[in-house]
């Protein structure tokens, strides 16, 4: 075994840490350390070393000789008679820096519109030893991404309690509540695994719908709701190239064929009243014309569109 073999550390011959900023736990790989290893813990890490399944030592930064009688690795081996260290040694380095955890996930609120929300958490590790015996990993690394796994169910329970009893109108006076009911939520369960939190907060909180978030958004603007509502379907009839999307952005009706608009089993052409024609079945007194002007009720309708739509071909 080579002279580097015996330094276990997180930092690389070329200047690199293996401790990269999503860290949160870095396992050395198990090999036969020896006696004569020197351990070198970074200012913002600690060094958590287990031997067959016991803490032995809780190092701080600095360089730690196990040969040395102060260092807490010696005391264990002189404790079990070892020559040097048993094969199945685990060394941990934990990060003690301040780290940020984000969450996302949907709920709805209580008049069941599906929400979007994503929440930040900020946290460093108080004890350790307490998170390494209190967290599993199958690889060397314990990241971000994997802790939030473990806070994911206590985020979304914390936020659903509180959006499935407020309606939609009232969701955006309601951060502040779903940032303390997450704080309480998971500052529990953090500190069981030795983690300290420091502070929650709710970067997102928008509808699933994206027609709806546009909805809301024009409303802030101070758009009366209807109208937004309106804009909003204006926009899609637009990019369906929809000629009625002007129509409804103004709000005025739109109708593409006043040419044939039935009333009552007849077709009214604007500017050519329609005549009356006697149906075959029917007997006409004898000298009747068979075709008379269109009954003075069918001409005033045909006169009321006329005046409220327009003239027409």
């Amino acid at each position: 075994m080579s002279l580097r073999a015996q330094v276990i550390s997180t930092e690389l011959e070329n200047g690199t840490s293996l401790m990269t900023q999503d860290t949160i736990i870095y396992r050395f790989p198990k090999e036969n350390i020896t006696s004569k290893s020197l351990f070198i813990v970074q200012p913002t890490e600690r060094c958590i070393v287990v031997i067959q399944g016991q803490i032995a030592a809780d190092l701080p930064p600095g360089t730690h000789n196990i040969q040395s009688p102060a260092n807490p690795l010696s005391a264990f081996l002189s404790k079990f008679r070892y020559s040097s260290l048993p094969y199945d040694t685990v060394v941990y380095f934990v990060s003690m820096t301040r780290h940020e955890v984000r969450v996302a996930g949907i709920s709805q609120t209580d008049d069941l519109v599906p929400l979007e929300y994503e929440v930040a958490v900020y946290f460093r590790v108080q004890n350790p030893s307490l998170l390494v015996t209190n967290v599993q990993f199958g690889s060397q690394y314990f990241k971000d991404a994997d802790l939030a796994g473990y806070i994911n169910p206590i985020i979304d329970q914390e936020v659903s309690q509180v959006l499935n009893n407020v309606k939609l109108v009232d969701v955006y006076k309601k951060f502040s509540d779903i940032s303390t009911a997450v704080t309480a939520g998971l500052k529990t369960f953090l500190n069981e695994i030795g983690i300290d939190l420091i502070s929650v907060r709710v970067t997102k909180l928008i509808p699933q719908d994206p027609e709806l978030r546009r909805i809301l958004q024009l409303r802030d603007l101070g758009i009366e709701i209807n109208d937004a509502i309106r804009l909003g379907l204006a926009r899609i009839l637009a990019e369906r190239s929809d000629p009625s999307s002007v129509n409804m952005a103004l709000g005025t009706p739109y109708f593409p064929q006043l040419s044939t608009i039935v009333i009552g089993g007849y077709y009214i052409p604007f500017g050519t009243p329609p005549t009356h024609t006697t149906p075959p079945t029917r007997t006409e007194a004898p000298g009747t014309p068979t075709g008379t002007p269109a009954p003075p009720q069918i001409q005033s309708i045909q006169s009321a569109l006329k005046a409220v739509f327009g003239g027409g071909k």
